[in-house]
């Protein structure tokens, strides 16, 4: 046994027996700090892991490169990036498996729509236009009947609403 490895080890026991003799230590409280440094060692290694991962793609000339957004980027791959990287970062706080990871990453991307396209039908006296929200919209925009909104075009065939304050 290499001399690092065995002082690691035998560093490891004591800690164990340490730990386990302190009266005000719990199981749990020692379960959760080696659970904790397993996962931030995961975690680490897994990033690293990506980032040479897309290097050599880089290197090899098969890679994309590196997405870099600013705070005024509002283009979808940013955004998504951007959505990307603090569902990872939540999710790994949360669950203690890749696979609690995925359920919960599917929960959240059921609840993720962000777009309706609604038909816009002229009123019986043809003098304005109506839009009818679905019941899905109103909830997530937290809407309700009565409300007003105000409309901002996009520029691109597009508007965004917003909740007009009263």
């Amino acid at each position: 046994m290499s001399d690092y490895k065995k002082y690691s080890l035998e560093h490891l026991e004591n800690w164990m027996h340490d730990a386990m003799s302190c009266a005000e230590a719990t199981p749990q409280e020692i379960y959760d700090v080696i659970v904790g440094v397993v996962k931030d060692n995961y975690y680490t290694y897994k990033h690293q892991t990506s980032q040479a991962s897309e290097l050599l793609a880089l290197l090899n000339g098969n890679g994309k490169g590196h997405l870099t957004c600013d705070k005024d980027d509002t283009s979808d791959e940013c955004k998504n990036a951007w959505n990307d990287f603090w569902e990872q970062s939540y999710l790994s706080g949360i669950t203690d498996t890749p696979e609690e990871a995925e359920e919960l990453r599917e929960e959240l991307r059921k609840d993720k729509v962000k777009k309706w396209v609604l038909p816009v039908e002229v009123s019986d006296d043809l003098e304005d236009y109506v839009v009818t929200f679905p019941d899905d919209l109103l909830e997530a925009a937290n809407l309700k009947e009565g409300d007003q909104v105000e409309w901002h075009d996009q520029g691109d065939g597009s508007y965004l609403l917003k909740k007009r304050n009263k």
